[in-house]
């Protein structure tokens, strides 16, 4: 399937329909722009949902597999909280320097 379209002054193109219809793309989704070799250009729906849902299988899998209890809801809050902290005095005291 090859298609024609013209970049407007802003850089814009519009991707064809018949495209739009193969991705399943609807107005306001995202699309990720791949530079391939040959200067050919790959579009791809960033499905982000998708690509979030086999992350958290991912995890879930190898925390399972290493025998490792997640965090409740309260320890990620205190873990993040007090990772920030630290972060904040690391780059204050750099700052002193």
């Amino acid at each position: 399937m090859t298609h024609s379209t013209t970049v407007t002054s802003k850089g814009q193109v519009t991707i064809p329909a018949d495209i739009r219809r193969s991705l399943n793309l609807k107005a306001g989704e995202m699309v990720r722009f791949k530079l391939a070799k040959n200067n050919q250009v790959l579009i791809e729906k960033n499905d982000w949902k998708r690509e979030l849902d086999i992350l958290h299988k991912e995890v879930a899998f190898n925390l399972k597999k290493h025998h490792i209890k997640p965090l409740s809801d309260d320890e990620l809050d205190n873990e993040i909280n007090s990772s920030a902290q630290q972060a904040v005095t690391e780059r204050y005291e750099r700052s002193q320097k």
